[in-house]
This record gives structure tokens, C-alpha cells and sequence, in this order.
């Protein structure tokens, strides 16, 4: 319930003109971060309790080229999810945000760009069946402004029949998470 909210924002904004049209609430005319590699193992459940989707990010990579996640999304509810077959379809990606503090993802009423991944290995199933895990690379090309704090972004997924009460419909998860660039 904590980001329904934001949720549902951002999937106006991922869903209808195309995702990009607001300014980045992200430090302008910042240098490019240089090569970096974390090991973040962040586990994150919507709903926090009962039935629920599990997001994971294991591992953040910047290249001189792009950068790239390592991610997950594990179905603990009695309902399939549709995830899309086509990268274009998709909200995977990142967002940079001027601070890693939760409370400000929460109370934003303007999203950061989102930053799509072109790349996805391998690409999702159609449907993510109860009690399935997906696990992917996804990447793009692109600087990434050094200072900012990197949230992921995963969606849309769409319940094929009764989902928990509490999801969002669509669900788009945005990390509690951020590391710092």
C-alpha cells in the first residue's frame, strides 16, 4: 500500500505519453559516474505481507558504455502476471534521483525519467505463474550522472485473474532501494 500512489503515477506516465516527458529531478550539467560494480542483494515485497510479488536486484554495473542490473521478480500470490514479450513493451530500467531517501520517492509528485533498458537476457515470460522466479540481466547504453542515487524500475505486470487486493493494477515496482552512484 505504501507506494500505490507512486504506482499508479508513474504508470500514467509509463503507459500513456510514452514515459519522459518530465525533467529529471536530478542535478543537471553533472559529470558521467566512471566504472563501477556493486553487489547489492536487495529483496523487496509488494505487498510488504501475505500474497505478493518479490523484486530482487543482485547486482549494479556501470560501464564506460552503459550500465546494467541483474534482477529478479519471484511470484508468491495465487494469480499469473503478464509481463510483456518485447523490451518496448516493458518499464524495466532505472531512475536517478538527487537522494537516496525513501521518503523522498514517496512523496514525489514528479517522477525522473525513466531509463529504459534496450537490452533484456533472457526476456520475460509471457505469463509469470504462481510460485515462478524470472531472473534477468538488464541493459542499456548511456552515462549515468556521477552523485546520483539509481533506483530500478520493473513493469508493467498485469494480473491474469484475481490478484491480492492490495497490488496496484498495473503493478510498475520502483526500488526502496538506491545505491549511490
Amino acid at each position: 500500500m505504501r507506494r500505490l500512489p507512486v504506482l499508479g503515477l508513474l504508470a500514467l506516465l509509463l503507459l500513456g505519453a510514452g514515459c519522459g516527458a518530465s525533467a529529471d529531478p536530478v542535478v543537471t550539467g553533472a559529470r558521467a559516474a566512471g566504472p563501477q560494480e556493486a553487489t547489492v542483494s536487495w529483496v523487496e515485497r509488494y505487498p510488504e505481507k501475505g500474497a505478493a510479488l518479490v523484486f530482487g536486484v543482485q547486482r549494479v554495473r556501470v560501464t564506460p558504455q552503459g550500465w546494467s542490473a541483474d534482477v529478479s521478480i519471484r511470484n508468491e500470490t495465487a494469480s499469473a502476471f503478464a509481463l510483456g514479450d518485447q523490451p518496448a513493451d516493458l518499464a524495466f530500467g532505472v531512475m536517478l534521483f538527487a537522494d537516496g531517501d525513501l521518503k523522498t520517492l514517496q512523496a514525489a509528485t514528479v517522477l525522473p525519467s525513466i531509463r529504459r533498458a534496450r537490452t533484456i537476457a533472457p526476456l520475460p515470460p509471457q505469463r509469470l505463474e504462481p510460485g515462478a522466479t524470472w531472473r534477468a540481466t538488464i541493459s542499456a547504453p548511456g552515462a549515468l550522472a556521477d552523485g546520483s542515487y539509481l533506483r530500478v524500475t520493473f513493469g508493467a505486470l498485469r494480473a491474469l485473474g484475481k490478484a491480492p487486493d492490495e497490488l496496484a493494477r498495473p503493478v510498475v515496482w520502483i526500488t526502496d532501494h538506491a545505491y549511490a552512484l
